[in-house]
């Protein structure tokens, strides 16, 4: 086994291994777009396994900012993990891990992250490997009672305009929270010109036409509300009660719940929170002076203040 960069392989080949494994394909002009204008990729983009010139197994390297309880710190993230089904079992995904931490650790990094989901096998080999889960993830569910939503607020389509809004919102959201708090202001605009559907998830929040929050909003999907980024108790209930109103049948769902401040308002709104659900957070140490047990205390969970939300998943 050689391990190669995307730049080193033929993109044919990697199109049929992500076909393979995931079912829909790494574009060139996707990944051309993300190197260029997201700062988390690196130039090279990803790294496989390959063997008798065919990639059989493939990382996509990230690094991004954090925040711990002793401050932001930069962090190693494993994205697009996957290998051929041919070869599962084989070891190639766990070979190719450790090259990437090898990486990571050449550049002083302490802990290496990823997300993933306890349905798939990967995550046996990532808990083998010393990953850790660092936070339940929760969902939350309501029967909608008929009634008038609250006045006061109202919603609209984000437009690309809007992204500096939507970034200085979450900033002011999130600079007491822990974990994916920080948000390079790339990510979002980056996202949108490689998959400019994303933006259609987003809804900005207004009252007296200011805005006051963001939230996203998955009905086809039945999941009517999540990353609620709104900072006043008052806008976030009207916010809510507004997109209840719009709810398909009777029941209203949220998910990607992990900070206590958003458990404690969705259970404050009369739902049920449920959990946890299948997706998970995990790290890993890379330094030797970090225990994985240390790993969620230094992301400040105990705290009830570790938050990772959707837009920031990778």
């Amino acid at each position: 086994m050689r391990v190669r960069s995307y730049d080193e392989v033929d993109p044919f080949e990697v199109h049929k291994l992500s076909m393979a494994a995931f079912g829909w394909a790494f574009r060139p002009e996707w990944i051309r777009t993300l190197t260029r204008r997201d700062p988390r990729y690196p130039e090279d983009y990803a790294v496989y396994a390959v063997e008798r010139g065919r990639p059989l197994a493939q990382i996509v390297p990230l690094t991004m900012p954090v925040r711990l309880t002793s401050g932001v710190e930069t962090v190693g993230g494993l994205q697009g993990v996957c290998s051929h089904p041919s070869v599962w079992g084989r070891g190639y995904t766990r070979r190719l891990i450790e090259h990437v931490h090898d990486r990571y650790r050449g550049m002083g990094l302490r802990i290496s992250t990823l997300t993933t989901s306890r349905n798939i096998r990967g995550y046996r080999v990532y808990s083998s490997m010393g990953y850790r889960e660092l936070v339940p993830f929760y969902c939350a569910s309501r029967n909608v009672p008929k009634g008038r939503r609250r006045p006061g607020v109202r919603l609209r389509r984000a437009t690309r305009r809007d992204l500096p809004i939507l970034q200085e919102l979450f900033e002011r959201h999130a600079r007491d929270l822990f974990g994916w708090s920080v948000r390079l202001p790339e990510i979002l605009p980056a996202r949108v010109a490689w998959w400019p559907k994303a933006l259609t998830r987003y809804r900005v929040v207004l009252r007296d036409g200011r805005a006051v929050g963001y939230l996203r909003t998955r009905p086809e999907e039945d999941i009517l509300m999540e990353e609620m980024v709104i900072p006043r108790w008052d806008d976030f209930r009207a916010a809510a009660a507004l997109l209840e109103c719009r709810v398909r049948g009777r029941v209203a769902t949220t998910t990607w719940i992990t900070c206590r401040r958003d458990q404690e308002r969705f259970r404050a709104l009369g739902y049920d929170l449920d959990g946890p659900i299948p997706e998970a957070t995990m790290a890993a140490p890379l330094d030797p002076g970090v225990r994985p047990r240390d790993l969620p205390a230094m992301f400040g969970t105990r705290s009830g203040r570790f938050v990772h939300y959707p837009t920031d998943d990778f």
